[in-house]
């Protein structure tokens, strides 16, 4: 894989390909953090489609990508729900049936209700909608084309992965308060709105990185996992 054909690339299943390569049945390697940050910001998109339960699994995806280890009772509580739902045939229509509402209860606390009037999938969309919240929690690197190429993004796979052939330095004079603080903001709320204006926070700290300020001033779509956002973090 070159760095020309990483960046021009419109394919995402290629680029995931070119990243995560299946070598032979049975060797894939363990799922990296990048990798299931970008399946749940795939999820993300599909928000104000998604039943409370399916947001919920969102959530609490996102606390186990950032420390399997750590949370791995999280997982074995949370993953056999995303199971069902991806093994089912259809959205469920018993999906706020009184198994799935005490696993939400119990579990997936406090997760907001999905908007009345949202659009419901179509078994097709539902699958492969399924697929990004079950395929967070696979230990291997997993299957991308479980989920159809219409759900994924690859302006959100270059955010969360960035350009791996090109090493960027961040020195610590750059992290300033201001910069933290805006840098953890938006990681936790999930808006990126204020990319544009971090970039002139970053510039104000000392950064003169075209790669960092023009990716924050881009107007692409951002995520939990931003390459940029991970450097100012530490993650």
């Amino acid at each position: 894989m070159s760095e020309k054909r990483w960046l021009r690339e419109t394919d995402p299943l290629k680029l995931l390909e070119m990243r995560h390569p299946m070598r032979t049945l049975g060797s894939t390697q363990p799922q990296a953090r990048p990798s299931r940050l970008y399946l749940l910001a795939c999820a993300r998109k599909q928000w104000a489609r998604l039943p409370h339960v399916c947001r919920a699994i969102v959530e609490r995806a996102e606390v186990y990508a950032e420390a399997p280890r750590e949370e791995e009772r999280l997982r074995a509580a949370v993953a056999p729900v995303a199971e069902q739902l991806m093994n089912s045939a259809g959205e469920p229509a018993d999906l706020r049936s009184a198994a799935l509402d005490l696993v939400a209860e119990r579990v997936l606390d406090r997760a907001p209700p999905a908007p009345a009037g949202r659009a419901p999938f179509t078994p097709e969309e539902w699958r492969g909608v399924a697929a990004l919240l079950y395929l967070p929690f696979e230990a291997k690197t997993p299957t991308y084309t479980w989920v159809p190429r219409e759900l994924h993004d690859v302006d959100l796979l270059r955010d969360v992965y960035g350009n791996p052939y090109r090493y960027v330095s961040f020195p610590p004079t750059w992290r300033t308060d201001t910069v933290v603080t805006m840098a953890r903001a938006m990681y936790e709320s999930h808006d990126f709105s204020g990319m544009p204006i971090f970039a002139d926070a970053l510039q104000e700290a000392g950064c003169d990185n075209d790669d960092i300020l023009s990716h924050c001033r881009s107007g692409q779509p951002h995520a939990r996992g931003c390459w940029v956002l991970d450097l100012v973090l530490l993650k």
